[in-house]
């Protein structure tokens, strides 16, 4: 087994583990970007991270993501259940629609939907007018609708591969259709949901795109603040500490859903 699994052990290393170790060295240094010629150890920067407009951004990026999660949970399991159960002949192509704006580039699809944010937009023929720019609502919608497939698809997959018999049992021993997906589906189907909400939590919690395009600069998200001091101060420094204190709080996030996970199981 070993050998089948270096490969991986390889690409974990040189994508995060290394990434990861580069950062942690940064945010105790007080380099010249990642200069480390007369680097010194300093923690200094460390203060920074109580200061009201970090934590604001940070809470805004951990609310407006949890709010994609659950809108995108409460639209894309029913859509992955009905897909799961379908017979129809057109079942691929329902896939394939799902699929299909994945394949194209996510800026563009961001702004389309900054177009039609605008008071001024091609909703206006049809007597539609949106002023959302700038707005929780708008970045909302727009991650939802850039991440509800990797939401679907994972549901999807265990739903799809689940045992009818189980269903079958429940509902000759004479549980309602509602007791049967409170009491089987949704609990076998709980690895699903977990999987999608962190698939899809984790983007938007580190978003910059979306929230600069479509908020206006209205709304601060801590990704917005970890790509300025990257890209725009080149503070290496003060931007590893934030991108591992984001780490951190997405970490213990994820904990707290693998066991909500190994609760579930343990209920079956």
């Amino acid at each position: 087994m070993k050998k089948y699994s270096t490969p991986y052990l390889i690409w974990m290393i040189a994508l995060v583990l290394i990434p990861i170790l580069f950062m942690m060295i940064l945010s105790v240094t007080n380099t010249k970007g990642v200069n480390f010629e007369g680097a010194t150890f300093d923690v200094s920067q460390w203060s920074k991270l109580t200061q009201s407009i970090y934590l604001t951004a940070l809470w805004n990026s951990l609310r407006l993501s949890t709010y994609t999660s659950i809108i995108s949970l409460i639209i894309g399991y029913p859509v992955a259940y009905w897909l799961s159960q379908s017979e129809s002949k057109f079942k691929s192509l329902w896939l394939l629609m799902i699929i299909v704006p994945t394949w194209s580039n996510m800026l563009l699809r961001i702004i389309a939907w900054e177009t039609l944010f605008y008071p001024r937009s091609i909703l206006n023929s049809v007597g539609i007018s949106l002023d959302l720019i700038g707005s929780d609502l708008a970045i909302v919608i727009g991650m939802v609708s850039i991440y509800l497939p990797f939401m679907i698809f994972p549901i999807y997959a265990v739903l799809d591969k689940m045992d009818p018999s189980y269903a079958e049992a429940a509902s000759d021993l004479g549980a309602s259709p509602f007791h049967i997906f409170t009491r089987v589906t949704l609990p076998l189907s709980l690895s699903g949901i977990v999987s999608g909400v962190i698939m899809t939590f984790l983007p938007s919690a580190t978003a910059f795109a979306i929230p600069q395009r479509l908020g206006g600069g209205n709304v601060l998200l801590i990704g917005n603040i970890i790509e300025s001091l990257f890209k725009r101060t080149f503070d290496y420094n003060l931007g590893s500490l934030f991108s591992l204190a984001v780490i951190v709080v997405i970490f213990l996030g994820m904990r707290v859903l693998s066991k909500v996970d190994a609760e579930g199981e343990t209920l079956l």
